[in-house]
């Protein structure tokens, strides 16, 4: 039974949320296949800039949803998990200024998909919590 103070902006922010964050996991393990396949188009999909815009949505959303859930269901779990995947997201933009070439693209791709995942878990959690929210366990 879902929560009456849920709306559907509540939801959605949590749906959208696994959507980009998916997406973004999808992203990453497109890379490798893209530099062994399109050497060209890898240069696009594997831009800084690409990097940043997803990161400058995705945290935001994850934020908002995450903290206004907080209200209805009053577990930290997925604010813990979600912050968790957002650090290896930072992780890995940073590895990709701060380190070389070979051992950045390998830690970036994998703190990338890594906090993607997280961030997906953390959203499937926030849902599933917010939809018991209101039973008695």
């Amino acid at each position: 039974m879902e929560n009456s103070n849920m709306t559907n902006d509540d939801l959605n922010s949590d749906k959208v949320g696994i959507l980009l964050s998916a997406l973004c996991c999808i992203h990453c393990m497109a890379i490798p296949f893209a530099m062994l396949l399109a050497p060209g188009l890898s240069s696009v999909i594997d831009h800084h800039a690409v990097h940043l815009v997803g990161f400058t949505i995705i945290v935001p959303l994850g934020l908002y949803a995450f903290i206004s859930k907080l209200k209805v269901h009053a577990n930290k779990k997925p604010l813990y998990i979600g912050l968790f995947g957002m650090l290896l997201l930072v992780a890995s933009m940073l590895s990709h200024d701060l380190l070389g070439h070979g051992t950045a693209e390998v830690l970036e791709i994998s703190f990338s998909i890594i906090g993607g995942m997280a961030l997906v878990s953390a959203h499937i959690l926030n849902i599933r919590l917010c939809k018991c929210s209101s039973c008695e366990h």
